[in-house]
């Protein structure tokens, strides 16, 4: 049966903002190529995409799903006349898309905190970062970059009190780079899972998101690190409340002569663009 989608690429600004959430002219432009393509590599040929245009129940009687099942999303699969799939209540998307609750696991740069005290985080990036020259501040919520702050100790931080107040900020090392990582999963609501293959991702200078590939001979330790660390989120996510898709980015990093393995950037509990590399033989039916 043909399924009915809302690409809201957008979940994590809903999420971190609560029910006064709308997308703004600018958040829309900026999300449609990519939900564009999105939809050629999530999406089977009968599948319906549904969103802000859609009339009323143009997908009358489809299962409904989202690229996250946030309220907006939920409201707009239920407006088209789908049925939304089961789905984790939204305090549970709220608390596991968080960068606290990645943080929760344990840091994975030497370093990095997530921290809710202004003054507290205002000592910490007065400091020298143990590896790095720079103080990379992550909102509680985003994707793609966005928000994201570099400081060196001395550096103006007026802005800092306003993403504290947010929820609480992530400071951790700005470091160089190499090559970025991802292993996604489905988690059931009984805790089993699936996984996808191990991919490669390309970003731009800002962290968004440009291509995603499957790797045939990834290094051994990253092959290995990613294993260890899809299946432990997996865990944690299932004694948290949450079941359906999520994935864990990782990347390598240039430490002086030394490459280095961040195994846990981030935590997207809920579909992303490099998802369906992932799972490149079964597309939206996994």
């Amino acid at each position: 049966m043909a399924i009915a989608w809302v690409l809201n690429l957008d979940a994590d600004l809903e999420l971190g903002a609560g029910d006064r959430y709308a997308p703004t002219r600018s958040v829309r432009a900026a999300m449609r190529p990519h939900a564009d393509r999105l939809a050629r590599a999530l999406l089977d040929p009968d599948d319906v995409r549904v969103d802000d245009a859609s009339a009323p129940d143009s997908a009358r009687g489809l299962p409904g799903r989202a690229f996250c099942p946030t309220p907006r999303a939920l409201s707009l699969l239920l407006r088209a006349g789908a049925i939304p799939e089961p789905h984790p209540a939204v305090e549970v998307l709220r608390r596991v898309n968080g960068r606290a609750f990645c943080a929760a696991l344990g840091p994975t740069l030497p370093g990095a905190a997530f921290v809710v005290d202004l003054e507290v985080a205002r000592k910490k990036l007065a400091t020298q970062p143990p590896i790095g020259s720079a103080w990379r501040i992550k909102p509680a919520f985003g994707m793609s970059g966005r928000g994201h702050r570099v400081v060196t100790p001395g550096d103006d931080l007026d802005f800092l009190g306003g993403l504290v107040a947010r929820g609480g900020v992530m400071i951790e090392p700005n470091v160089a780079v190499d090559t970025e990582w991802a292993r996604h999963g489905v988690l059931a609501v009984d805790g089993s899972a699936i996984f996808g293959a191990l991919v490669r991702q390309r970003c731009d200078a800002h962290g968004q998101w440009l291509a995603t590939e499957r790797v045939t001979d990834p290094p051994s330790d990253v092959a290995a690190a990613l294993d260890r660390e899809v299946r432990s989120v997996g865990e944690a996510l299932h004694a948290a409340g949450y079941f359906g898709p999520f994935g864990v980015d990782a990347f390598t990093f240039r430490d002086g002569a030394a490459l280095r393995l961040q195994p846990r950037s981030e935590i997207n509990a809920r579909y992303s663009m490099g998802f369906a590399a992932g799972f490149a033989a079964r597309r939206s039916r996994v």
